[in-house]
């Protein structure tokens, strides 16, 4: 069985895979050493991602991902107050979040290298200006 890569995240993992996307080109990067999978949830915070872990990760599989990106915090970033607030997790919670999937993939596998990838920047003036068309 070939080495697989992971990719874990929201819908910016989800959607990787799209024309010129950072999925794709993982995978033609790697296409003849290892298969990458995408587990990607639109919408999905650290908080919902947290429920995922044991059913994607189970701790007795016989051969564990290689790599594992982890894609989070666009929705954990969501502003509270607007129609998104439900997606919001408070950075102190974040942090937390991020800390056990970790410690969950390490768990499953030690020699797992795990990539965390930030989230997007956010201009805030930007984004207002943008609700307001």
């Amino acid at each position: 069985m070939r080495p697989q890569i992971l990719l874990f995240g929201d819908s910016i993992t989800e959607q990787s895979f799209r024309l010129g996307g950072w999925g794709a080109a993982l995978a033609d990067t790697y296409s003849r050493k290892a298969d990458v999978l995408v587990r990607g949830y639109g919408g999905y915070n650290t908080r919902w991602a947290l429920f995922l872990l044991h059913h994607l990760f189970p701790l007795n599989v016989a051969k564990p991902p290689a790599a594992v990106t982890i894609f989070f915090g666009a929705n954990d970033a969501a502003i509270l107050g607007r129609t998104s607030e439900r997606q919001h997790v408070p950075i102190d919670e974040y942090k937390e979040n991020l800390r056990k999937i970790v410690l969950h993939l390490k768990e499953c596998s030690p020699t797992v290298l795990i990539v965390l990838i930030t989230p997007p920047p956010v201009d805030e003036e930007g984004r207002d200006d943008f609700a307001r068309l």
